[in-house]
């Protein structure tokens, strides 16, 4: 804990550093390593300047598959839209509204949707879905409410649907996804020049997800 508290302003460099220490700091506590006390003063100082408004909460796997379990046919694949893309709340209702006119690509294993949906400095250039939930929704979309989702994730007290987004992203650096790429998965803009070569990053997009990530969000959608 000494050499992290040291080290504390070099972590907070990043959100990939960050997220690598709040998962280590779960781990050991999990396995009864450290205690609440111990972690608190590093949890308050990655927390940035304000504790109380910086929503660090990020759901386990566990909690996710007994969402998708207590959820209807119809809302579960809704769900499982945000879960498998790290989109926005908006950015999948457009989707769902605009499936039917949206050009796509079926790659290895997904399809790449163009969503070129740009909102001031919140964009989304790419959706990237697993195929078998791109032709579900494809076929039922005009079926499907984000609004019905949303009340019976209220009425049953659920994982909200915000937390797919950071779920998503926490899962695509454990699985090694490089931090950029993961920011591109989610519309953020990169900060670094060579980050910013779009079709480099399109193709390592591309890749990463065939390679890395459809394997595991399978797990999810085959539940």
């Amino acid at each position: 804990m000494d050499y992290l508290l040291k080290n504390i302003s070099k972590i907070k460099e990043t959100r990939y550093t960050v997220i690598l220490v709040s998962l280590l700091l779960k781990y050991l506590q999990e396995k009864h390593k450290v205690t609440e006390t111990d972690i608190l003063p590093i949890k308050k100082l990655l927390n940035f300047s304000n504790p109380s408004k910086q929503d660090t909460y990020v759901p386990t796997d566990n909690e996710i598959q007994q969402t998708l379990f207590k959820l209807t046919t119809k809302n579960k694949l809704i769900y499982l839209m945000y879960l498998v893309s790290g989109v926005r709340k908006v950015e999948g209702e457009y989707l769902l509204e605009k499936i039917d006119s949206l050009k796509c690509q079926q790659l290895d294993g997904f399809t790449k949707i163009t969503m070129n949906y740009l909102r001031h400095n919140k964009n989304s250039y790419f959706c990237y879905l697993p195929l078998g939930v791109y032709n579900r929704l494809s076929t039922d979309h005009k079926q499907l409410s984000v609004g019905s989702l949303e009340a019976e994730i209220k009425r049953k007290k659920l994982i909200p649907i915000k937390y797919c987004r950071k779920w998503f992203y926490t899962k695509c650096i454990e699985l090694g996804v490089p931090e950029s790429i993961a920011d591109y998965y989610q519309g953020r803009t990169a900060n670094s020049v060579g980050s910013n070569h779009y079709l480099s990053r399109q193709m390592l997009a591309d890749k990463f997800y065939s390679e890395k990530l459809i394997a595991y969000l399978n797990i999810f959608i085959s539940n």
